[in-house]
């Protein structure tokens, strides 16, 4: 048993300790304050933009392969994650996520990737950083890092394939006319709040790109 009334009495005398100096002064800590205000500012703005410049499209891009992939929407600005479901080719559920994240002074832009799969059937790399000075972030460096992290867990997902059909060859509605094509097939695909649709033709494309809420409806809070 942990002697509660010793500890007590520690506590009490650092708390009694008033001649400690302090470790700033106001000016000091006036100082630290804005440039720490500063820092986070362009932490975010930095964190926004390569999630949805360099993340996000290249996360889209691989979950439009799968028919059992969903893009999470309303995620906070910083990240981006898919879910890929529990289907008889894939008997897994699996999350794949990555976010953009700081160290305690906002001096450092940190890129994590992680995996989640259950059940497990094999030994992968479940979490992967990119530690980057916040003030020296290199867009081309980030996008290598995540096109390598995606391509590592497309090598770990494939290898829990039970086999069937071809990735992708479930049919799908063109939401503009409303024909039924194979997702292989389609003239053209684009992506509206990061969910994948499909078109037999360019003019349905060019349609659904000049108002996409005729034809689809998202929830948005």
């Amino acid at each position: 048993m942990v002697d509660l009334v010793t500890f007590a009495k520690r506590v009490q005398e650092v708390l009694r300790d008033e001649c400690r100096e302090p470790h700033w002064t106001p000016e000091e800590a006036e100082k630290y304050m804005a440039d720490y205000g500063s820092r986070r500012q362009r932490f975010e703005e930095r964190a926004q933009h390569l999630n949805m410049t360099v993340i996000r499209p290249r996360l889209e891009t691989v979950a439009s392969f799968f028919v059992n992939a969903t893009i999470q929407h309303d995620e906070p600005r910083n990240r981006s994650s898919c879910w890929f479901e529990f289907c008889q080719r894939f008997p897994a559920v699996t999350q794949l996520e990555f976010a953009v994240e700081h160290d305690v002074g906002f001096e450092k832009l940190i890129i994590h990737a992680q995996t989640r799969m259950m059940p497990v059937f094999l030994r992968f790399n479940e979490q992967d950083k990119l530690p980057l000075p916040l003030n020296d972030v290199d867009d081309s460096q980030v996008v290598d890092w995540v096109e390598e992290r995606l391509l590592e867990f497309l090598d770990t997902y494939l290898r829990i394939d039970a086999g069937g059909g071809a990735l992708g060859e479930e049919s799908v509605t063109d939401p503009v006319c409303g024909m039924r094509i194979l997702r292989s097939t389609a003239a053209a695909r684009d992506f509206y709040y990061g969910h994948p649709y499909f078109f037999c033709c360019d003019e349905c494309q060019a349609k659904f790109r000049d108002d996409p809420t005729q034809y689809v409806q998202v929830k948005t809070i």
